[in-house]
């Protein structure tokens, strides 16, 4: 009799013991989801940054004609796509977002991060050509300052979703949830991959 009270107890150990490294999974996956809500947003701000100070540089005079009606052209697209989702993972479809009635979300993504990478050659192409020290405008120059740290933080906040993402796939592929699938129907999040240099 002793020895079947010994496996009971150790059978109901293990089970709590199991229950509660769930139960912390599943808190840890919610935290990772909302966080990654939270660094997506910087990036479609950072995004969003960029496409405005890109529009300022090619409005400032510093670029040639041709340079500044593709930096223009470029900015403006990305302006205008900005309502777009980066990604079609699903995760905008969550309560709370005006993005939801998208008709087709993975059509709309790669519109939206083809649009951006373009920016992002038309600013390779047109602004790294040039040197601050040789602008004479002092309001070109600031242009040009902040048009450098919005494409630091677009990849910087890219980087960290990037990074995001890849803890909450880790999380999702971990033993506890696959044994108790406590992760539901949340979507299976994705990577924001466009040309940001």
């Amino acid at each position: 009799m002793n020895l079947w009270w010994s496996l009971a107890l150790l059978a109901g150990v293990v089970l709590l013991l199991l229950g509660f490294s769930a139960a912390l999974a599943a808190r840890r996956l919610d935290r990772l989801h909302t966080t990654l809500l939270k660094s997506r947003r910087a990036v479609e701000q950072a995004l969003a940054a960029r496409a405005r100070t890109a529009y300022d540089m090619a409005m400032s005079g510093e670029l040639d004609m041709a340079g500044a009606l593709i930096l223009t052209d470029s900015a403006q697209r990305v302006l205008s796509a900005s309502m777009l989702p980066v990604v079609a993972d699903g995760l905008e479809a969550l309560p709370g977002d005006m993005r939801a009635d998208l008709p087709d979300p993975a059509v709309a993504a790669r519109e939206r991060r083809a649009v951006e990478s373009e920016l992002s050659r038309a600013l390779r192409l047109t602004v790294d050509e040039l040197d601050p020290n040789d602008m004479t405008d002092a309001a070109a120059r600031e242009f040009y300052r902040r048009l450098e740290r919005a494409r630091l933080d677009v990849r910087m906040t890219r980087s960290f979703h990037n990074s995001h993402v890849d803890q909450a796939r880790r999380v999702r592929n971990s033993r506890v949830l696959s044994i108790f699938p406590i992760a539901g129907h949340a979507p299976v999040p994705q990577t924001i991959d466009i040309d940001d240099e």
